[in-house]
């Protein structure tokens, strides 16, 4: 990567200590020695040791220690101190190179593209059987395949910024930026110019019923941002996906079963959830973040 225009790498945290440290050491490995990007790392709502875990890992990051407890305003908070565009946004919990973010950042400056994400990788070591089985469903699914932005990291350039303004007060921001733009706006990038890999690499849950309380917030998440920002481009972003194509690549008919099990259970905690007129309960899955 030869391009040393700057840009900014915004990370929300909360209570992530067992993680941060993780986080920013991948992205710091091959990072050059001079030039690198601004990083901020936007601590929001932490009773741990995750704000003195950043400023040891990163000394040259901008640590926010933000009182409130809140994704999407930590990420408007570290908005306002962000020097550079384009504005990328890691998840703690995912691990990313300097090298894929940079190649991330040199694709959002390209004329009309307004938002994008590395391609996906799933490490699923850690996994057990039936959560490895969704995952062969759900990777062969559209809104993974299509252009995805989100689930775990994404950036948005200049212009996305103008076109969507502050991020709501809501769960599921990945899908909210997802569609707000259109397939021809938003870019997957999994090859630099080179033909190097970018990605980003997410632990997905060890169990199960792990992974059902992921999939029951997801759900609840998409239907929030359907109900207070409804959008054109939000039908190709929740599709129910083409269960032939993952048995064409890949998984089997049980893999298949399992997958339609856990979002069918997902489906009924949230349907519970909502009669109870409960908030969003950020369901993470501790298990994941033992390093």
């Amino acid at each position: 990567m030869t391009d040393p225009a700057p840009f900014t790498i915004v990370i929300p945290a909360n209570n992530e200590e067992a993680v941060i440290a993780r986080c920013l050491e991948a992205l710091l490995e091959d990072a050059p020695e001079t030039g690198r990007a601004q990083i901020i790392v936007a601590a929001n709502g932490c009773t741990d040791r995750t704000v003195s875990i950043a400023r040891e890992t990163a000394p040259e990051a901008l640590v926010l220690d933000l009182a409130e407890g809140s994704k999407t305003k930590a990420m408007n908070a570290a908005h306002k101190e962000a020097s550079h565009f384009p504005r990328i946004f890691l998840d703690a919990d995912v691990r990313c190179s300097y090298h894929s973010l940079a190649a991330l950042a040199e694709v959002l400056r390209e004329p009309g593209v307004m938002a994008a994400s590395p391609a996906l990788r799933m490490d699923l070591s850690r996994s057990n059987a039936l959560v490895r089985a969704y995952y062969r469903v759900w990777l062969t699914q559209p809104y993974v395949r299509n252009a995805m932005v989100g689930s775990g990291c994404f950036g948005l350039s200049q212009a996305g910024f103008e076109a969507i303004g502050e991020f709501p007060p809501i769960t599921g921001d990945d899908i909210w930026v997802h569609s707000r733009f259109t397939d021809s706006e938003r870019r997957n990038v999994a090859e630099d110019r080179e033909g190097n890999p970018v990605c980003f690499t997410v632990s997905p849950p060890r169990r199960a019923i792990d992974q059902i309380r992921v999939e029951t917030r997801r759900r609840l998440g998409n239907e929030e941002v359907l109900r207070l920002h409804p959008s054109p481009h939000f039908a190709g972003s929740n599709q129910a996906g083409d269960l032939r194509d993952a048995l064409g690549n890949g998984a089997s008919p049980v893999d298949v079963a399992i997958y339609l099990g856990i979002k069918a259970i997902a489906r009924i905690r949230a349907r519970f959830a909502k009669l109870r007129s409960r908030n969003i309960v950020w369901e993470r899955d501790l298990a994941a973040r033992e390093v």
